[in-house]
């Protein structure tokens, strides 16, 4: 194993962010089909549904948390400002612009479909200005209550824990690690109190504060994390029927998950068996924001389910891959063309993300 942790670390966290949005892609896929599962495809939604593809989200957290508090190990306003100004940009801008392009798609899907309703009653319909945080006018925090682009309910999630960061590095900074895996503690055996988002952003901020190399730090766990997380996948399997245990086992899954995901990555790399792709990580935004804006339930569905032989088995387990891997196939084409055609457009969009795999901001 190669001894620049710093440099394997940053190209890892750049590797993952594709297969992240992709998994992001099958769960919503996913969420529906689990309701009615039977069979093979049961196991399947069970297995990526409620737990590979879950660690996209709190993965993505806890890269956010880890990644905010570089440099401001001692506190310091002006870096905090900067770090904010830029996430203005990266996160804020494109949250705006697109539920601005997701309202307008939802309208003129259904204009085609022959809704009546003028943009200002679809607005309404939407529920007004509220549609920017969430459509239902629930508390905006945690995927119950999404705008009307919804997986853009971390980006929203996000921007909050990012406000809230002066008073997280003061809390870190008093009661050290004791605090956070006291909170890691309630989260796992009490539900429903502390949300997700946040205790992986916070444990991700601490492990930034503690000064530690996260793929340095794991490697020499890494056959325990693959193995606890496999025996975990099978338990939730086991316990699926059991909603209070299944959830400790799923969250507990997450966090052996998150580490496994990092120190397979990180070998892979390693190993040269694979490599970063520019393209594919900077389209992971493109992809987690656009797939549900039509892409995935009203072009990728219906074309795989037109294709697919009903009924039996084998066929639902094949449709659960292949709608996913078209849908992302689609946005990947999206992003390809309007890069090209639109370079200042996409750089907007996706927050002028670039893969630069020794620095982070």
């Amino acid at each position: 194993m190669a001894t620049d942790w710093q440099s394997i670390q940053s190209r890892t966290i750049d590797w993952l962010r594709f297969p992240m949005a992709v998994a992001v892609v099958i769960l919503h896929h996913g969420t529906t089909l689990i309701q009615d599962a039977t069979g093979p495809l049961r196991v399947l939604c069970i297995l990526f549904q409620e737990g590979i593809c879950r660690l996209a989200v709190p993965c993505f957290f806890f890269i956010s948390g880890y990644l905010f508090f570089h440099q401001l190990q001692i506190w310091d306003w002006d870096i905090w400002k900067h770090k904010i100004a830029r996430r203005a940009k990266t996160l804020l801008l494109p949250y705006i612009l697109w539920n601005i392009i997701a309202f307008l798609a939802f309208w003129g899907y259904a204009k085609l479909q022959g809704n009546g309703s003028t943009l200002m009653q679809a607005f309404l319909n939407y529920g007004g200005i509220k549609m920017f945080w969430g459509v239902d006018g629930g508390l905006p925090l945690g995927v119950r209550s999404a705008p009307i682009d919804g997986p853009l309910w971390f980006i929203r999630d996000l921007m909050l824990f990012t406000i809230l960061t002066p008073l997280l590095f003061l809390f870190i900074r008093k009661t050290r690690f004791y605090g956070v895996c006291a909170l890691i503690v309630f989260f796992l055996f009490v539900p429903g109190i502390i949300p997700e988002g946040f205790i992986f952003f916070l444990t991700g901020a601490a492990v930034q504060l503690s000064g530690k190399n996260v793929v340095e730090s794991l490697w020499s766990k890494k056959v325990f994390l693959y193995v606890a997380s496999g025996i975990l996948l099978i338990a939730m399997l086991v316990l699926f029927d059991y909603e209070y245990w299944h959830r400790l086992v799923k969250n507990m899954f997450l966090f052996c998950g998150i580490g496994a995901a990092f120190c397979g990555a990180a070998q892979l790399l390693d190993s040269h068996k694979v490599s970063v792709s520019p393209f594919l990580a900077q389209s992971s935004f493109f992809i987690f924001a656009t797939h549900e804006i039509l892409i995935l339930p009203q072009i990728a569905q219906p074309i795989i389910g037109s294709i697919l032989p009903s009924g039996g088995s084998f066929w639902p387990c094949l449709e659960f891959f292949l709608t996913p891997a078209l849908a992302v196939a689609i946005c990947l084409g999206l992003f390809f063309i309007l890069d090209k055609l639109l370079p200042r457009t996409t750089s907007l969009l996706t927050g002028n993300r670039k893969v630069q795999p020794a620095r982070q901001t």
